[in-house]
């Protein structure tokens, strides 16, 4: 009988550890997550003299919910010159697995064009993309599964929290 109690004892902290690490996981994951990288003026003719960044942005929020955005961003000005993808759906995660669910928008032209967030075109509803994850106070990375010889793969993405929306 002690036995028994004490493998049901050892099966519940395993259980509730599980839980906890998830929940703590999905505690970090709210907020916005960037990865930028700078661009070159001579690849975006129609941009003004300054400084520019490409930016995929992520938003976790707590009701389960996320947005995310690819734009062009003025770097000197902090402003926001225009828009490639827009992308809204509800999240879920077990263990280091992230489920999405979305709808997408997408400019439909040109990569070196931008255009406002109410031109973006609806390409896609209720998309499926399902991946590894991991998260800390400062990183999120997506682990993208591996793909076969034939298929479009991604890299895996890093992101770091964006300090200044907090």
């Amino acid at each position: 009988m002690k036995r028994l109690l004490s493998l049901i004892v050892i099966f519940t902290l395993i259980s509730c550890s599980s839980d906890d690490e998830n929940i703590s996981n999905e505690k970090n994951l709210l907020g916005v997550w960037e990865n930028t990288y700078e661009i070159n003026n001579e690849d975006y003719p129609d941009l003004e003299e300054g400084n520019y960044e490409y930016v995929l942005q992520y938003e976790f929020l707590s009701d389960k919910t996320f947005e995310s955005y690819t734009f062009l961003r003025n770097t000197s000005t902090n402003t926001i010159e225009g828009y490639h993808v827009q992308t809204k759906g509800s999240f879920t995660t077990e263990g280091d697995r992230m489920s999405l669910i979305f709808d997408q928008w997408n400019s439909n032209i040109e990569s070196t064009q931008f255009v406002s967030l109410d031109e973006l075109i609806l390409i896609q509803e209720d998309g499926e993309s399902s991946f590894d994850y991991s998260v800390n106070q400062e990183e999120l990375v997506f682990n993208f599964d591996p793909c076969g010889p034939l298929e479009s793969c991604l890299a895996d993405i890093t992101f770091e929290r964006d300090a200044e929306v907090q």
